[in-house]
């Protein structure tokens, strides 16, 4: 398995009301540059007397890192809570960021065949990391912006849903409708 490709990356705004999960305010953003996902898991091992013990695990939260080539002013609204007024972005000490959904299409080429995987992060938490700049020196240093952030599941305990498909249109049609583009 080999994955040869990243597309846009897609974000939409998380909203939770009487047990119904839903998004809304959807949008793609940038060109992905390096998107990564590493999950944390928490020992929920029940102890049923003093010798005996069943082992389990569950997910408590997934890091994830993603760099961009560029990040909308849209985009700095819905992840971090800025404020946005025409040309500027006002980043204030009392923004709040808002949970969203984070969607990724990969390209997959196993034995020759290619499918493409889409992801489906239901509850990202995301904050936005520090910014380098420097001039040109010797030779051109190119520098993408980079978010982190932290995935928890969702009211009904999803975390991320992936599904494969044929095509890159199927594949972005089926993100688009879980961020309610």
């Amino acid at each position: 398995m080999a994955y040869v490709g990243l597309a846009h990356p897609v974000i939409a705004v998380y909203e939770e009301r009487d047990g119904v999960v839903s998004y809304k305010n959807g949008t793609r953003f940038g060109k992905a540059v390096k998107y990564e996902i590493s999950p944390n898991y928490e020992d929920v091992s029940d102890y049923q007397d003093i010798n005996e013990t069943d082992p389990a695990e569950e997910i408590r939260s997934a890091d994830i890192t993603l760099e961009i080539s560029e990040m909308s002013e849209h985009s700095e609204g819905v992840m971090f809570g800025y404020e946005i007024n025409a040309d500027e972005t006002i980043a204030n000490q009392n923004n709040r960021a808002s949970p969203i959904g984070l969607g990724i299409v990969t390209r997959e080429v196993i034995a020759g065949a290619t499918s493409y995987v889409a992801y489906w992060i239901h509850k990202v938490l995301f904050r936005e990391e520090g910014q380098t700049h420097e001039t040109k020196g010797d030779a051109i240093t190119y520098i993408t912006p980079s978010v982190k952030g932290t995935a928890t599941p969702d009211y009904n305990g999803n975390w991320r849903t992936k599904k494969r498909f044929t095509s890159k249109a199927e594949a972005d049609a089926w993100i688009d409708e879980k961020a309610g583009i």
